[in-house]
This record gives C-alpha cells, sequence and structure tokens, in this order.
C-alpha cells in the first residue's frame, strides 16, 4: 500500500511540474523579398536614321543630366545622320561615357569611322565589350535607338533579311537584323537584363520569341513611337532609387507613356519576362494547328462560294470575322500587317457557332492567361485605354502577301515559326485583313488628338513605301536649320 502511494504521490509531483513549466512560442518573421541592390550599366545603341538627330540629342541630354552614379552608369555608341557627317561636332561613330550630373554636352571617348556598319553584329559586340569594360555592373541594359520595323523582310530576292533597328542612313538604310542582333549579344557573351526598343513596331510575338535566350526583359512598343522617345533621366533615376527592378520599369513606363499623351497620339510600352515565354508559345502553336484546321473551309469558299456547306460556311463566316476585325498596330497592311494576337484569337471565339466554338473559347482562354504571365506590365495612351484588351503583335497576312513579299523565304526561319507553326495557315491563308481597327480609327474620335506632332515612324527606305514619320523637313533649307539647331545645342552646352 505505502508502495503503490509512493508512486502515486511521485506521478502527481511529475504533472505539477509539467503543469508549472512556463510556455514559451516561436516568433516566425515574416520572409522578406530580396532586396535588387544591384548595378546597371546602360547602353545606348543607335543613330539618327535621317529624321531623329533632334530626338536623340534630345535623349542624350536627359542621360547627361541625370548624371551616371556609382549604381547606374550610361554609355553610348551613336552615329548622326548623312547631313550630319561634315560636321565635326557629329562626325564618325561616336562612343561615349555619361560622367556626374550635369548640362554639359559629352566628350566622346572613341570617335571610329562614319562608315563603321552598325548593322554588323560585330560592332554591336564590340560596343557591349567596350561599355562593360568602361562602367563594369552587375547588370546590363541595352538600348536600340532609332527607327524600328518589326520581324517584317526587307530587301530584294536576291537578299532578304528581317528587319529590325538602328537603320543608317549612312549605310543605304540598311539595319541591324534580328538574327544579326541576337548574334551580336551573344558573341559579347552578355546576358541583358533587359533589351529596350526606343523605336517603333517592336512589341512582336515573334521578336520576343528569339530574344528568350538574350534578355531576361524586353520593353518595347507595338504601336509607333512618338519622336519624344522614352524619357533616360527617369529610367536612371528610377534605377538608382528603386530596390526592385521590375517596380522600377513599371514606374519608368507609366511616366514616359504619360508623357506621349500630352501629344495625342497612340502609344504603350509593354515589358515581358522572357523566361516565361515557353508556355505562351505552347499556346499559340496549339491555336495555330486549329486555324491550319479552318483553312480548308475558307479555301473552299475562296475558289466557289457556293460550294461549301452550311457547317463549312461557319468557319469561313467566323475567320473571316476575326480576321477582319482583330486590331492592328499601324495603318497600312501592305507595310506591316501587325495585329494583335490575343484580340483575334478573343473574336474567333465569340464570332464561332459551330463545333469550334468550344475549342476556341478554349484557347482564347489559355492565350490570355499566357500572356498575363508573360506581360508584366502594359502602359497604354489615353487614346487606346479603356478601348481595348491588348497583348503583343501578331503577323496575320494573305497567301498572296505571303508570296509577294518574300515572307515564304524568312518567316520560317524564325525562332517563333518553328515552335508554332504559325506560318503554316499564313501561307494558305485566303482571307486579306480589311476595315481593322487602328490607331487611326481611335484617333478621329479622340477629343484633341494631335494631327502634326512627329513621330519616329520606321523609315527604312527599302522600296515598300516606308517612312510614317513626317520627317523634320524634306526640304534643304529646312535640313540645313535642323543642323544648325543640332550643332547650336550641342556647341552651347560644351
Amino acid at each position: 500500500m505505502r508502495k503503490i502511494t509512493f508512486k502515486l504521490a511521485m506521478l502527481f509531483l511529475m504533472v505539477l511540474s509539467v503543469s508549472c513549466v512556463k510556455k514559451e512560442y516561436i516568433t516566425v518573421e515574416p520572409k522578406e523579398e530580396p532586396k535588387d541592390n544591384s548595378s546597371y550599366t546602360i547602353m545606348m545603341y543607335g543613330c539618327g536614321g535621317g529624321n531623329l538627330d533632334m530626338f536623340m540629342v534630345n535623349n542624350i541630354r536627359e542621360a547627361l543630366l541625370a548624371g551616371s552614379t556609382d549604381r547606374v552608369k550610361f554609355t553610348g555608341q551613336v552615329k548622326f545622320s548623312k547631313a550630319f557627317q561634315d560636321y565635326e561636332e557629329t562626325s564618325g561613330t561616336q562612343r561615349f561615357v555619361v560622367g556626374p550630373a550635369t548640362d554639359k554636352w559629352y566628350t566622346p571617348v572613341e570617335v571610329l569611322d562614319t562608315e563603321l556598319p552598325l548593322y554588323d553584329p560585330q560592332s554591336l559586340t564590340d560596343f557591349i565589350n567596350w561599355s562593360k569594360e568602361q562602367c563594369p555592373a552587375d547588370e546590363y541594359i541595352l538600348i536600340l535607338w532609332n527607327h524600328g520595323g518589326g520581324w517584317t523582310p526587307w530587301g530584294d530576292g536576291n537578299s532578304v533579311s528581317s528587319r529590325a533597328v538602328v537603320y543608317d542612313d549612312v549605310l543605304n538604310d540598311r539595319g541591324l537584323t534580328l538574327d544579326d542582333l541576337v548574334k551580336g549579344i551573344n558573341d559579347s557573351g552578355t546576358k541583358m537584363k533587359m533589351i529596350y526598343y526606343d523605336a517603333c513596331l517592336m512589341g512582336m510575338v515573334e521578336i520576343m520569341t528569339a530574344l528568350t535566350e538574350c534578355a531576361d526583359y524586353v520593353l518595347s512598343a507595338s504601336h509607333i513611337t512618338p519622336g519624344l522617345g522614352g524619357d533616360y533621366s527617369s529610367l536612371m533615376y528610377y534605377l538608382n532609387n528603386s530596390t526592385n527592378f521590375v517596380e522600377a520599369i513599371k514606374t519608368y513606363s507609366f511616366e514616359t507613356v504619360s508623357h506621349w499623351n500630352t501629344q495625342g497620339l497612340p502609344g504603350d510600352l509593354t515589358l515581358v519576362d522572357t523566361s516565361k515565354m515557353d508556355n505562351l508559345l505552347s499556346e499559340i502553336s496549339v491555336f495555330s494547328g486549329y486555324l491550319k484546321e479552318m483553312m480548308p473551309a475558307a479555301l473552299k469558299y475562296a475558289q466557289d462560294p457556293g460550294s461549301v456547306t452550311p457547317d463549312e460556311m461557319v468557319i469561313t463566316s467566323t475567320l473571316m470575322k476575326g480576321i477582319s476585325n482583330c486590331y492592328m498596330y499601324e495603318t497600312s497592311y501592305m507595310e506591316f500587317p501587325f495585329f494583335d494576337l490575343l484580340n483575334f484569337a478573343e473574336i474567333l471565339a465569340n464570332g464561332a457557332a459551330s463545333t469550334y466554338s468550344a475549342k476556341l473559347v478554349d484557347i482564347a482562354s489559355r492565350l490570355n492567361r499566357a500572356f498575363n504571365e508573360v506581360i508584366v506590365y502594359q502602359k497604354l495612351s489615353n487614346i487606346i485605354v479603356n478601348k481595348l484588351d491588348l497583348s503583343l503583335a501578331v503577323t496575320i497576312v494573305d497567301s498572296g502577301r505571303w508570296g509577294e513579299h518574300y515572307y515564304d523565304g524568312i518567316y520560317s526561319k524564325l525562332k517563333f515559326d518553328e515552335v508554332t507553326n504559325w506560318g503554316e495557315w499564313l501561307s494558305i491563308n485566303p482571307i486579306v485583313p480589311t476595315g481593322n481597327p487602328n490607331p487611326d480609327t481611335f484617333m478621329d474620335n479622340f477629343e484633341g488628338a494631335g494631327g502634326d506632332e512627329d513621330e519616329e515612324g520606321d523609315g527604312e527606305g527599302d522600296g515598300e513605301g516606308d517612312g510614317e514619320g513626317d520627317g523634320e523637313g524634306d526640304e534643304d533649307g529646312d535640313d540645313e536649320l535642323l543642323i544648325q539647331l543640332v550643332l547650336e545645342i550641342i556647341n552651347s552646352s560644351r
């Protein structure tokens, strides 16, 4: 009995001792997102392009006013237009490094030959490596400055390549092609933090696909870019003062397009995360496959409208509605057949009333989700906002243009087409886009829209009637006044 009582007593004491122990709680601190304190070197690569010299000067002055810091530095390799090459201040191909904030014009670090081919990938490679030597940093941003013409072909039947940027009027308006851009970057051994197209019409899914291994992000416009271009003082300011790269570029994009709003012109800046492109391309491939399946009905209708069945008529009508009503980023189909990809899919989905209906609705939904991943941020000008949800441009042509404008010799070489087979249905598509909504449609109804403002245009002069921008004077007298004005600005700030 005593033994049992002793055991009970001990058990009681053990319970009591446990109950008297003070409970301690482990406090879990919320996990903080890592702050980006990277240093950046911004590299500007471009030329006056025949009618943009004044704008190029203004963009460089913005960088000079902001000034390089320990965290953000700025280099450039620029060439003034042919008319400027007779003047010492604007001759040759000039390399410069922006120092601390100043209102003084730069003194070139090097002046290379006027005939240096900016379209040569080796020239781009050399500039990137030179910039890294002059201003080493954690991350690099490449600005491609000049006219832009998307990916589309230029040249003739014997020499066809894809358009891109940096059209050099000193060397017959030849531009840096998409393939050569990729080669120039890759040969430098540098993956860019961001490629920034300060040029027109470069916000295309075909272009983004080619750049997935070259850059983490791409910033570009799918519309015509106003001559004002980017605001480089803001770009440097936000990179200097932000601890998050993406947030800095978002704010910069918002501010830049806000400036463009004062011109009353359509415009956009879209930031793309290239690491998310694979899923989007997979969904576009599915879309492309269904479009190809729908083509036989359209081809049958084109050959003999009376021979199609009711189901084939529904399919053809759906295609015609989609192709003729999706948003077009430029006003000339013959020059720039660039249409919004997601808008195209959505119109097809809403217009389908056949067995394709559920499939097209599903495709449009999946594309929507994929674009939400790819597009980190998009700022549209006031003319466009609240009118359309836009994604990225894609090429839509009929089979006639496909054969007549060298598409058959180059589109299949694009990485985009290799992955999605988008060109397969384009090569047989009999439907010509007509009556598509475009920037002019919105401008006609936009109160206060400016019709006489300068635009960058594309201005390649490849024989297809390019050059939407109004230039800065077509007469010799106007050209001379512009030259004197540019020289006065440069010399007054030396």
